[in-house]
C-alpha cells in the first residue's frame, strides 16, 4: 500500500517513443489500459457508475483517431484515471519523474500554496523577486480561478468525492501540473497583488532540477515515529509520518511497545496522534497502532476483494508475494472474489498497554491510505477527537496493497493498478458515499500560517486539551 512504488516502475526498462503515435498504436494502448483494469482492479466501479465510466470509455476511444503525441494521449486517458476515484492508481511516463512528466526545461518558477480557488506565492525556485504572500490573479492572461479549476479536475491523489488530496498535489507539485495541462512557454506573465498593489511582472521558467535543488533545502530529515511528553496537562504527543519503517530505522512494533509503556508510567490523561502527511504503508502497522488505542476487541476489515483468482492474461509485473497467495483467493456467493488471510481480517484484541485516556488525531489531505484506513477505525469506535481537515482517502477504504504494473507498448506510459480492495469494518450508517475522514474539528491554515511557520491545528488541539 506504498504511496510511491518508484521501485516498482524501474521493472520496465525505458525506451524511444516515437514523436507521433498512430491511432493504430493508440488503440492498442488504449486495448492494455482497458485489459488492465477489467482483469486487475478491484472496483472500478466503487464510485462511478458502470454505466458512466464505460460510456467515456467508449468516448474515449472514440477520440483516438487521429495521431497524437504522448502527452496529448497522457491527457485524453487521464480522465478516465480520474473517473476511477482510486488515489492508488498509477500512471507514469516511464523513466521520468511521476509529478513531472513532460518539459522539464520550461516549468513555472514558483511554489505557490492554494486554499479553495485562491493562491499565493511562498517561494521561488529561482533568484526571483516575487514577495513571498503575494496573491497570484492570473498566468499568462488566465485567471487563477479557472487554472485551479482545470488542474483540480486532472487530480488523481484523492479517493470517492475527497479533494484534499489534489490540492495538496498542487501545493507540491504545481509547475508539474501546470506544464503538463496547461503548458509550458518561454516566459510567463505573472500577474499578482501585494500590499493592495496589482503588478504584471514577465519572468522565466525554471528546469526541475532547480525544483528538486530548491525542495531539498527544505526537506527536513526527522525521526519517522517519534514521541515527546507535555507534563503540565498529562499529554503524550505521538507523531507518525510514514506506516514503514526504512534503512536502519529502529523497530516500528518495538517502538510503540516502548512508547506506550512509557505513556503509562507518565499516567498521561491525553495522547495527540499527528498523523498530518502520513501517505500510508503497510496495513500491519495501522492494525498494530489500534491494538494500543482499541477499548475493546475489533475487526478491522470487513472484506478484502480482488477481481479473479486466475493468472493475469496481459505482459505485467506483480510481485513474487502476490503469485504465492493467489492460492487463498476464493469466490464467494455472487461473481466476486475475496482474499481471505490477512490479519485485520480476524478479531484482535487491545494490546496489554493499551492506552485508556483521551486521544485526539491530526489529519489532512496527506493523510491518505493506510492513515485513512486506521482513522476510519478511530472514528467509526468513536475512540477519538478529530482535528485539521478532511483525509484525501475515502473513509469505507480504498484499493491497494499489491500492485499489477504493465507499461502501454508504444506510448511507454506505465499503469499501475491495485489488486485488492479494502473495505472497514462495522462503519456507521450515515456515512456519505465517497468521503473522506472529516473532522470534527476543521482547522485549515492561512496564508500567513504558512509563511510563518505557524500550526494552527496543534495549537488547536493544545487548546481543547487544556480547556477540559
Amino acid at each position: 500500500m506504498y504511496p510511491l512504488l518508484l521501485l516498482f516502475y524501474s521493472s520496465f526498462a525505458r525506451s524511444q517513443v516515437p514523436l507521433v503515435l498512430t491511432p493504430e498504436q493508440l488503440q492498442t494502448d488504449f486495448a492494455r489500459f482497458q485489459t488492465a483494469l477489467q482483469e486487475a482492479h478491484p472496483a472500478p466501479y466503487r464510485y462511478t457508475p458502470k454505466g458512466t465510466f464505460d460510456s467515456l470509455m467508449v468516448a474515449t476511444r472514440a477520440r483516438l483517431n487521429r495521431p497524437m503525441s504522448q502527452q496529448e494521449f497522457y491527457q485524453v486517458m487521464t480522465p478516465l484515471l480520474v473517473a476511477l476515484r482510486d488515489g492508488h492508481i498509477k500512471w507514469i511516463v516511464a523513466g521520468r519523474d511521476q509529478h513531472y512528466p513532460f518539459h522539464p526545461d520550461t516549468l513555472f518558477p514558483l511554489k505557490l500554496y492554494f486554499l479553495q480557488d485562491k493562491a499565493w506565492v511562498v517561494g521561488s525556485y529561482d533568484t526571483g523577486t516575487i514577495p513571498p504572500g503575494a496573491e497570484v490573479g492570473a498566468i499568462n492572461g488566465q485567471p487563477m480561478a479557472a487554472i485551479i479549476e482545470r488542474l483540480l479536475a486532472q487530480g488523481t491523489f484523492a479517493d470517492g468525492k475527497t479533494l484534499n488530496g489534489k490540492y495538496e498535489d498542487l501545493n507540491h507539485f504545481f509547475s508539474g501540473y501546470y506544464a503538463t495541462f496547461v503548458g509550458a512557454p518561454a516566459t510567463f506573465d505573472l500577474t499578482y497583488c501585494y500590499a493592495d498593489t496589482d503588478t504584471t511582472v514577465r519572468i522565466a521558467p525554471v528546469t526541475f532540477e532547480a525544483i528538486k535543488k530548491y525542495e531539498g533545502t527544505l526537506r527536513i530529515v526527522s525521526q519517522n515515529a517519534r514521541l515527546s511528553f507535555e507534563d503540565s496537562t498529562k499529554t503524550a504527543l505521538l507523531t507518525i509520518r510514514r506506516f514503514w519503517t526504512e534503512g536502519d530505522e529502529p523497530s516500528y512494533k518495538k517502538f510503540l511497545a516502548q512508547a506506550f509503556r512509557e505513556i503509562e508510567t507518565r499516567k498521561c490523561t491525553a495522547l495527540i496522534l499527528d498523523l498530518r502527511d502520513n501517505e500510508g504503508g503497510e496495513e500491519k502497522y495501522g492494525i498494530k497502532l489500534y491494538r494500543y488505542l482499541a477499548q475493546r476487541p475489533f475487526r478491522y476489515y470487513d472484506r478484502i476483494s480482488v477481481r479473479q483468482k486466475k493468472a493475469l492474461s496481459f505482459p505485467a509485473y506483480t510481485p513474487k508475494l502476490y503469485r504465492m497467495l493467489r492460492g487463498l483467493v476464493v469466490k464467494k456467493q455472487g461473481d466476486g472474489y475475496v482474499f481471505t488471510a490477512q490479519r485485520g481480517l480476524k478479531i484482535r484484541k487491545p494490546e496489554r498497554h493499551a492506552f485508556a485516556g483521551k486521544l485526539y488525531v491530526l489529519l489532512n489531505g496527506g493523510s491518505f491510505s493506510v492513515t485513512t484506513e486506521f482513522a476510519a477505525r478511530v472514528h467509526a469506535d468513536r475512540r477519538g477527537t478529530f482535528i485539521g481537515q478532511e483525509t484525501s482517502g475515502a473513509y469505507e477504504g480504498d484499493n491497494s496493497g499489491i500492485f499489477a504494473i504493465t507499461q502501454l507498448p508504444h506510448s511507454k506510459i506505465d499503469l499501475g493498478v491495485p489488486l485488492f480492495g479494502f473495505y472497514m469494518a462495522n462503519l456507521p450508517a450515515d456515512l456519505e458515499k465517497g468521503q473522506g475522514i472529516r473532522p470534527d474539528h476543521p482547522v485549515i491554515p492561512s496564508i500567513e500560517d504558512v509563511l510563518m511557520g505557524r500550526d494552527p491545528a496543534m495549537q488547536y488541539v493544545r487548546q481543547l486539551i487544556s480547556n477540559q
